[in-house]
């Protein structure tokens, strides 16, 4: 293949024609390697978004965002499992990943949350878990430490993509959501065996799951609520692409399935406009007086997590099982006494 420099590239793109995987990955090699002018990086993104990316585009850029993350010392022996999602739905959910991801944990399940601040909900990953105590700024050695003891650790972005620092601040001037929101739930540092992944598109749910299918995972679900919503809903019908490690299928899962109380589907218990509204919500899944919206949120995506990583035959069984972990406080003692979260 003829090697093109990054300005042609950008011409390709212009031009509208998409790139081939390789093209894409030494594109953002360049990026991240200090090479692209900020205005030119400018033009790729704003070029990419108009027309649109492909599954060959955003492997290639998975790859090169993969080569310049920081790899962990540790080889991890076991499954584990990652629940970051991209963000960008706009709906003001509580911080349901998170909790899924600590429910998970203290039913035994290894987790690595990859996870940055706030895109689309009022408070993100970081600004919860740091808002419970939970140290963003530690060392890489200290967060393979953590997840080796607890089989729970929160991997700020920043700390593990140094190289992100060359396009930080076009995303910042640019505004709009990039293939970088697309990417950053795919480059988790730890390669995980499994994924959940919501997004804030049903058309990005085939795409991404077929990345995963080249990344070589174990299994993933990426999948897009009728709601709107960048995970499971419990209010309406969620679409989403299953990849079982060999063959990709894409399913709907009904949530009345669930048949639930109306005390259940109160969207208040599920949705804020603040962040004070989002932590008050998130402390009350964690330390809950009773089944909510935001427990039945909360249980129904960690229930599809458990049926991913097979730990239960299907998404009801695992909503239950997630639900009593959640109604018995037995997330809320593993934040308390394993993770010494407040």
């Amino acid at each position: 293949m003829t090697a093109l420099t990054s300005k042609e590239i950008l011409g390709q793109v212009v031009s509208g024609h998409h790139l081939v995987e390789a093209h894409a990955e030494f594109f953002l090699n360049e990026v991240m390697d200090g090479k692209v002018s900020e205005p030119l990086l400018a033009s790729f993104l704003t070029a990419m978004k108009m027309k649109g990316e492909t599954t060959d585009e955003l492997y290639g850029f998975v790859r090169a965002m993969r080569s310049h993350a920081i790899k962990p010392k540790t080889s991890f022996g076991f499954d584990f499992l990652d629940t970051c999602g991209t963000g960008g739905d706009g709906k003001g959910t509580l911080n349901v990943s998170t909790l899924s991801a600590l429910t998970l944990a203290s039913l035994g399940h290894k987790v690595a949350k990859h996870g940055n601040r706030s895109v689309s909900s009022p408070s993100g990953s970081s600004d919860i878990l740091s808002g419970l105590g939970y140290p963003l700024e530690r060392s890489h050695e200290e967060c393979e430490a953590e997840f080796s003891r607890t089989g729970f650790v929160f991997l700020f972005a920043p700390s593990w993509h140094p190289a992100m620092k060359y396009a930080g601040p076009v995303r910042g001037a640019l505004g709009f959501r990039t293939f970088f929101n697309l990417i950053g739930p795919l480059s988790n540092p730890f390669s995980p065996t499994h994924q959940i992944v919501g997004v804030y598109d049903k058309s990005l749910c085939l795409p991404m799951a077929e990345i995963f299918q080249k990344l070589g995972v174990k299994g993933a679900i990426v999948c897009h609520s009728r709601d709107g919503l960048d995970e499971f809903s419990i209010f309406e019908e969620t679409d989403y692409a299953y990849f079982d490690g060999k063959t990709i299928q894409e399913l709907m899962f009904d949530p009345r399935e669930l048949r639930l109380e109306p005390n259940e589907l109160d969207r208040n218990t599920v949705f804020s406009s603040s962040k004070e509204g989002a932590e008050t919500l998130f402390r009350s899944v964690l330390d809950p007086s009773g089944p909510t919206g935001g427990t039945a949120m909360v249980s129904l995506n960690a229930g599809v997590s458990l049926w991913l990583l097979g730990a239960t035959k299907d998404i009801r069984t695992g909503y239950e099982l997630a639900k009593d972990a959640l109604l018995s406080k037995k997330v809320l003692r593993f934040t308390r006494e394993t993770l010494n979260l407040r």
